[in-house]
């Protein structure tokens, strides 16, 4: 069994031996590729992956934004997460939109929208099982019966990562392989990861920082969503080639 801990840190092991570069005075860089991944997906400049780039999915935080309202789930939200290669079906469409718009607002309402999963003032307790953040996966995964309606993991993971960027990691396929990752603990695994420190070094975060200015275009996305990108190009490329 894994604990938290070691969950966190095999994004750092990933990280290390897939994105980055070891430096003479034992330091981790991002690597050439890692940049070239993220710039890639953002710009389509000089790709290093095959394919149409930019990605579509570079919009995905860019419309509608800024988020006026970031304790309301609106149709442009729903309409932002397709930029991710998800869709919203139509009923549960109708019903985040309508019937169930005040609980989904409440609940937002309880989750910070300022707050970074990196930040110290966010603590592992809001990732647990009584959290509002659970509560609000739940409230998407499940219709007024609490029979699940044809909105998955990742397409929950997408309309929670539109509300809370900085707070939730998208739980897409292609990552979650790279990672080893699975869907119960994946929350856990992030926060571990962005809390992980080595000499006194919060590896997984300074990583992202590094990775994020190094490429203009990302200064306004998340740590996560930067990691998210450069791991998902990787996965894609191993796709691709095999």
């Amino acid at each position: 069994m894994h604990t938290a801990q070691s969950l966190g840190h095999n994004v750092w092991i990933y990280i290390k031996g897939q994105l980055s570069n070891l430096q003479a005075d034992g330091s981790v860089i991002p690597s050439e590729r890692a940049i070239g991944y993220l710039r890639t997906y953002l710009t389509g400049s000089n790709p290093v992956v095959s394919g149409q780039w930019p990605a579509i999915g570079r919009r995905f935080e860019h419309l509608g934004t800024p988020d006026d309202s970031p304790n309301v789930i609106t149709a442009t939200d729903l309409v932002a997460v397709s930029f991710l290669s998800v869709n919203v079906p139509p009923r549960p469409a109708w019903t985040i939109l309508t019937k169930r718009a005040s609980a989904l607002t409440e609940v937002l309402g309880r989750i910070p929208s300022q707050l970074a999963i990196e930040d110290l003032g966010c603590t592992a307790e809001m990732y647990q099982s009584e959290s509002a953040l659970q509560e609000l996966w739940n409230l998407l995964r499940r219709d007024e019966e609490g029979s699940l309606w044809k909105m998955g993991a990742t397409t929950v993971s997408k309309l929670m990562a539109r509300k809370r960027p900085a707070l939730v990691p998208i739980q897409d396929s292609v990552v979650m392989r790279e990672l080893g990752s699975a869907d119960s603990t994946y929350w856990v695994q992030w926060w571990q990861a962005m809390h992980l420190q080595i000499e006194g070094l919060v590896v997984v975060t300074e990583f992202a920082r590094q990775l994020r200015s190094s490429v203009p275009e990302a200064r306004h996305l998340s740590l996560l969503r930067t990691l998210d990108i450069a791991i998902w190009m990787h996965g894609k490329k191993r796709i691709d080639s095999a």
